[in-house]
């Protein structure tokens, strides 16, 4: 956990720089610790082992950073989704694990078509169907369920910050970020071993 934590913030200023070179702005560091302390605590803890550790952490900060320019820019920039993905994919063949690779694949396959029905019918950018499909496969390496509690947890989430924004009034609104961090809540809350096959549809 110490190492994980100490990692974490030494990703900080190049995440910050990465968003502020990308926005032009200059966000609070404070906070880009606190989402990198969440992710990698989380990772410590959950991470199925250390190759499916260093998917999940590459997965984290591309999508903190990725995240940050969605709020402020509503979009999620292919230069920061798309390597993670041959990334984290390199790493599940190191595993030479079968049944994590199918279930990683069928989870980034559904995420895909999933959100890619969203964004046809408009309710999602094609920059959420990406990231789904990346979210889906480091998600699916660990289990079934905790892809499912991503997914979950995301439309609470999402759902939540949607009524917050039409509140105050604001019709538009990013979505990387619900997804992200639905992502996070559904790791953290899976506790079911990776070797466990999908419940069975009677």
């Amino acid at each position: 956990m110490i190492v994980a934590a100490a990692v974490a913030l030494l990703a900080v200023p190049g995440l910050h720089r990465t968003v502020s070179l990308a926005t032009g702005r200059r966000p609070d560091r404070r906070l880009f610790a606190l989402a990198s302390l969440a992710a990698a605590l989380v990772i410590a803890w959950r991470a199925a082992d250390p190759l499916h550790a260093l998917a999940l952490a590459a997965v984290a900060a591309a999508g903190i950073a990725a995240g940050w320019i969605d709020a402020y820019e509503r979009r999620l920039p292919d230069l920061l989704v798309l390597p993670a993905y041959p990334v984290a994919a390199a790493l599940l063949l190191a595993t030479g694990d079968p049944d994590a690779m199918l279930r990683a694949a069928a989870c980034a396959a559904a995420g895909l078509a999933l959100y890619g029905i969203g964004c046809a019918a408009g309710q999602v950018g094609f920059g959420d169907v990406k990231l789904a499909g990346l979210l889906g496969l480091v998600l699916g390496w660990a289990a079934w369920q905790t892809a499912a509690a991503a997914a979950l947890a995301t439309v609470l989430v999402g759902g939540g910050q949607a009524a917050v924004a039409l509140a105050a009034g604001r019709r538009d609104l990013p979505y990387g970020p619900a997804m992200l961090a639905g992502a996070l809540l559904g790791l953290a809350a899976s506790n079911t071993p990776v070797t466990q096959a999908p419940p069975e549809i009677i």
